[in-house]
């Protein structure tokens, strides 16, 4: 079983596996069988491209699709975690009325003296 892209280089008592450089021909087999897969995919992306109509029907389709897979939440739940934001912005709006609050009585404290 030898490796093609390697050769068992033995010297002292250790093997190693010392890498062979491609052939020009072997070279030249790997482009053609890159420029042969690059040539097979812009086929398949032209063929995918199709009808503007067909494209568009297509994703239409993908979409429902997808929507099938979505897991709904429950009335409850839905609820639930509106509450949730609810509150959370509440909470914030009262800290950012504060601190408004606060920085309006400091301005108002530095600015007495110059009336």
């Amino acid at each position: 079983m030898a490796d093609k892209k390697h050769k068992t280089q033995t010297g002292g008592l250790q093997e190693k596996k010392v890498k062979i450089p491609p052939t020009k021909e072997e070279i030249k087999i790997e482009q053609q069988e890159e420029k042969a897969k690059r040539k097979e995919k812009r086929k398949e992306r032209k063929k995918e491209k199709g009808n503007f109509f067909r494209r568009f029907a297509r994703r239409i389709k993908d979409v429902f699709g997808e929507l099938r897979k979505v897991r709904w939440p429950t009335f409850g739940l839905t609820v639930k975690k509106t509450g949730i934001v609810l509150a959370v912005v509440l909470v914030f709006s009262l800290v950012v009325f504060g601190i408004d609050q606060g920085l309006a009585q400091l301005y108002k404290l530095l600015t007495k003296g110059f009336e």
